[in-house]
């Protein structure tokens, strides 16, 4: 996961930067990875809403997606569930060191607080 606007400093750096052409590239995240249940708590708290979720089988993910098409393209995507999906973002820090990434929780917080004060 990353915060969106990290992703769209992180890409036009790299769109900006001649070197890094031609090679691949993971953007940046923190480093200290958090689990489904960690986000969960977190949101639960800057929304202030009652932390819970839910799970559906694949099976029927695969039946709403006849009739919610974001849940037809969200099967490819459910292998990332299946196992733990972490990546290195270190070749990125090492580039660009000076780069201020924002935290998962710094990230939920200043997410909840836009979207709670944008729906008043």
């Amino acid at each position: 996961m990353i915060f969106t606007p990290d992703a769209g400093k992180a890409t036009a750096i790299l769109g900006n930067t001649p070197d890094a052409y031609s090679q691949v590239w993971n953007l940046p995240t923190d480093p200290h990875p958090i689990t489904g249940k960690e986000f969960i708590e977190m949101a639960s708290i800057y929304f202030k809403a009652k932390p819970g979720v839910q799970t559906a089988p694949k099976w029927m993910i695969k039946l709403m997606g006849l009739f919610v098409p974001a849940m037809k393209e969200s099967v490819e995507m459910l292998y990332q569930n299946e196992f733990p999906y972490l990546f290195s973002s270190e070749k990125f820090a090492n580039r660009f060191p000076d780069f201020k990434l924002t935290s998962y929780e710094e990230g939920i917080r200043k997410t909840a607080e836009f979207y709670l004060n944008s729906s008043k």
